[in-house]
């Protein structure tokens, strides 16, 4: 199989043509707004919580994941914007970016002298970057180059019968293919890791499951508390979901049966082809903004049901203002047809018996491929909001 995509300087493959709007520090994320409101459809500012206050590895994460986000190969051009006192240095960042090989500008209060003359070249520089990606033309790549992430949510007990197995494999066919594909959500291996440590092309790379999940331990236990409450949700009991055990053996299925290649930092890029385990966080706007970050072209997000399905776009998080990451939606609870707008794959056949995994899986494979070749996903129809995306924590906050 075949999509059509964009070509970059590194050597990726792009399957949207979008200009970024990045702003080193969140004391710039008003100029961001500033220019993509006046620069129009296609310049996105990807507004963060970044503060000038955080310091060691929680700075370093920052800073890796929004050169990530540059680098990502949807995105074609971007223009970094900062104060001149930010705690990343916008230089810096663009520098980081610019590695990628595709145009990139910065552009700071300090240097440029004024708020409204960034804003004013800012604009500028988006539309002529914008202007510049309209000349590019598609072009057909192999299963291959592509670089998917696996996301589930609003888990029921239909997840690890429908939508899970179904993700799982298109993911064995992009990884059979010569492909990537990255899933994430540490807290959802708790009492499951022995079974992907298992998969790991060595025992090392077991190991750093393991040792993932160890960590994720500790730092609950030492936050005295009890994970009850928080996995499962509130939601996934609902849907009846009894346990974190229970709910992590779902949420393995979306990894597919293939061998775990590697295990990788929240918002490291993927250093090669084969299936990677992301260490990171189970929020959805903290793990998707990881996966953006890693270099993923898309993402497909799988849905027990529950109540969380009944969001147009996403479940309450801040993917509405993630365009760089196209997301596929898959359902897989019969009792939610009436919302089968919202979704591009309904798996609740296998629940009701008329279809195989395989059967659907070839239909979200289909999906995908349609989606990177440019077909809008029901997420990018949606209504546009913009909500802050979430930097993952794990040092002390000042």
């Amino acid at each position: 199989m075949e999509f059509l995509g964009y070509r970059r300087p590194d050597g990726s493959v792009g399957v949207r043509n979008l200009v970024a709007l990045i702003p080193a520090g969140r004391c710039a994320n008003e100029m961001a707004c500033r220019i993509a409101d006046e620069a129009g459809t296609g310049v996105h500012p990807l507004l963060h919580n970044q503060p000038c206050v955080h310091v060691g590895p929680d700075n370093e994460a920052a800073r890796r994941v929004l050169a990530g986000m540059g680098q990502n190969p949807n995105v074609v051009a971007a223009i970094v914007l900062g104060i001149g006192c930010d705690s990343i240095p916008a230089a810096d960042l663009a520098a980081d970016i610019a590695a990628s090989g595709k145009p990139v500008e910065v552009l700071t209060i300090e240097r440029e002298g004024d708020y409204d003359t960034v804003v004013t070249k800012g604009i500028r520089f988006a539309k002529q970057m914008k202007s510049d990606a309209a000349l590019l033309q598609r072009e057909p790549f192999g299963l291959s180059e592509l670089k998917l992430a696996v996301k589930c949510g609003g888990s029921d007990t239909t997840s690890a019968l429908g939508c899970n197995p179904v993700a799982g494999w298109a993911v064995d066919q992009i990884v059979d293919a010569g492909g990537t594909a990255v899933f994430s959500e540490t807290a959802e291996l708790i009492g499951a890791e022995h079974i992907l440590a298992r998969r790991g092309i060595t025992p090392e790379i077991g190991q750093k499951v393991l040792d993932a999940v160890a960590r994720m331990d500790k730092r609950i236990f030492d936050a005295g508390v009890d994970i009850l409450g928080s996995e499962p949700t509130p939601g996934n009991i609902k849907g009846g979901l009894t346990s974190i055990e229970e709910k992590s053996l779902g949420a393995v299925a979306k990894s597919g049966t293939r061998p775990l290649t590697d295990v990788i930092e929240w918002g490291q890029k993927l250093p090669g082809k084969g299936l990677y385990f992301m260490d990171g966080s189970a929020n959805t706007p903290q793990m998707a903004l990881g996966l953006a970050a890693s270099g993923a072209q898309m993402m497909t997000f799988g849905f027990g049901g529950g109540l969380p399905s009944r969001f147009r776009g996403m479940p309450a998080s801040s993917l509405g203002n993630l365009p760089i990451l196209p997301v596929v939606k898959i359902v897989s609870s019969p009792q939610v047809k009436s919302e089968l707008d919202y979704f591009d794959v309904y798996a609740g056949t296998i629940i009701e018996g008329l279809e195989s995994v395989t059967q659907v899986g070839q239909r979200l494979i289909n999906e995908l491929v349609a989606v990177a070749s440019g077909k809008p996903s029901r997420v990018e129809l949606a209504p546009r909001y913009r909500e802050v995306l979430e930097m993952w924590r794990t040092g002390p906050v000042f």
